[in-house]
């Protein structure tokens, strides 16, 4: 397979670190050498022309010379307006260019250390066919884990950092980055940037979430990215594939210490209607497959017992998010039909209900909203003591799967709750349990959506 690796690097920090950890590490024989034997690989380094001679006088890309074809582009990154911007324009170009040259890219950050096995494991996944790959990153303290790093890992010819993945873990647990350590499941200063969710397990390491995560390696023939950089349409999973253990690819992400601190810095919990309302500024059909992968940071054997905790705690809160942000989807996009009134009774019972935890499914459904006595019926059932039958009063008019509405054709369907409802045809229209059905369909989201002329009748118990 043709590789295009791809790093953007410029200006004297992001090229300091690059050439004192980030290089030296991908000299270690399981990371550019290895993939170099594997793949027809190609290694493009964007930079600035007054950052050319001291990238290429150094030893360490000297030496990647050797193992790798390199080439240097030149970039006037003055011309946009902030860093962020000429990056994005610059991987922009590199998968562009990728795409025309019929190779996959791998991007790699100049402000990693990567582990000693990190892309031979990459290298090994493309031949079995993967064109879709996702990694992480743990943010360790730059100030401190460079010259650690370099410590204990620097081998004798003093450009090449060797080190085993538990190894370079210890490290990270060591010098880890105060907005690392804000994404755990209970911190008092949880970011304003909320893309994962962590558990610490004592003794081993952190078992994360990930509610959205961008490409490390894919084919750009077979994936389109939207303008979050995130994957524009869903992954054939027998393609796609998550590194979820570090044992197979560990990267430290390397920042000052104060960097991102006005993401953390005021006081706030972990609130699950601002997560998923965050979630959906970041939408992606990809994101229910990412979220179900269990990423694993650790030092241990992965001891099952000791990791059961988070196993659990992370898969009930997954649920609890995915079912707020459905909600929250479904109260704005029928605010957008003009069906406010649904939207309203959705926000009640998000407020004042279990309604998001019960509504994690994974599973698309087919909502059936009523466009009459929604009102009366919510009013009542809403009066103290009511919360549990308001609930299952909504998900009764949730059916698990996609219902065709065929003419001519009736079905049993299965509720959420559990219960069953009756899909008859008469005089060319649909009823279901004798309330009439109007004919077009409609997406939320994931879910489709058809408007019933009256509340239907609850089937679920009161207890």
């Amino acid at each position: 397979m043709l590789l295009h690796l791809t790093t953007v690097v410029w200006g004297p920090w992001h090229l300091g670190v690059y050439l004192d950890a980030n290089l030296p590490s991908l000299l270690a024989a399981g990371n550019l050498p290895a993939l170099a034997a594997q793949h027809d690989a190609l290694y493009r380094i964007f930079t600035t022309a007054r950052d050319v001679p001291r990238l290429t006088s150094s030893r360490a890309f000297q030496r990647a010379q050797q193992v790798i074809r390199i080439e240097v582009i030149e970039c006037e990154v003055e011309k946009y307006t902030d860093a962020i911007a000429a990056h994005h324009a610059l991987w922009l170009r590199s998968t562009e260019e990728a795409r025309d040259a019929g190779a996959m890219i791998v991007f790699i950050p100049p402000d990693v250390i990567w582990s000693n096995n990190g892309l031979a494991h990459v290298g090994a996944l493309i031949e079995r066919g993967k064109r879709a790959i996702f990694g992480t990153y743990v943010r360790a303290v730059s100030e401190t884990c460079v010259p650690a790093a370099r410590r204990l890992f620097l081998g004798q010819d003093e450009m090449t950092i060797d080190a085993p993945p538990r190894e370079l873990v210890k490290l990270m647990l060591r010098h880890i980055h105060p907005l690392a350590l804000t994404y755990l499941r209970d911190s008092a200063n949880f970011p304003l940037h909320p893309e994962l969710v962590l558990w610490s397990v004592p003794g081993e390491g952190f078992l994360a979430r990930y509610l959205t995560r961008e490409m490390f390696a894919y084919d750009p023939r077979l994936v389109r990215l939207n303008v979050q950089a995130l994957p524009a349409h869903e992954l054939d999973p027998t393609m796609t594939h998550y590194i979820t253990d570090s044992d197979d690819l560990f990267s430290i992400s390397l920042a000052p210490r104060v960097k991102d601190i006005e993401w953390y810095a005021n006081t706030r919990r972990l609130n699950a209607t601002e997560v998923a309302n965050w979630w959906l500024t970041y939408d992606s059909p990809a994101n229910d497959l990412t979220v179900k992968q269990e990423f694993v940071t650790h030092i241990g054997s992965l001891r099952r017992d000791e990791w059961r905790r988070a196993e659990l705690e992370s898969g009930a809160l997954i649920r609890r998010l995915i079912g707020t942000r459905e909600i929250l989807r479904a109260m704005k996009e029928l605010a957008n039909m003009e069906l406010r009134g649904v939207g309203e009774i959705l926000a009640v019972a998000l407020a004042e209900t279990k309604l998001a935890a019960l509504s994690g499914s994974a599973e698309a459904m087919t909502l059936f909203i009523p466009t009459g006595g929604l009102i009366d019926a919510s009013r009542d059932l809403l009066r103290s003591g009511n919360e549990r039958r308001f609930v299952a009063a909504i998900r009764d008019h949730c059916v698990y799967g996609t219902v065709e509405m065929l003419p001519g054709k009736g079905s049993i369907l299965r509720t959420a709750t559990g219960r069953q409802r009756e899909l008859t045809w008469r005089d060319g229209r649909h009823f279901v349990d004798g309330v009439a059905v109007q004919k077009e369909p409609f997406q939320i989201g994931r879910n489709r959506g058809y408007l019933v002329d009256h509340v239907l009748r609850s089937t679920a118990t009161t207890s």
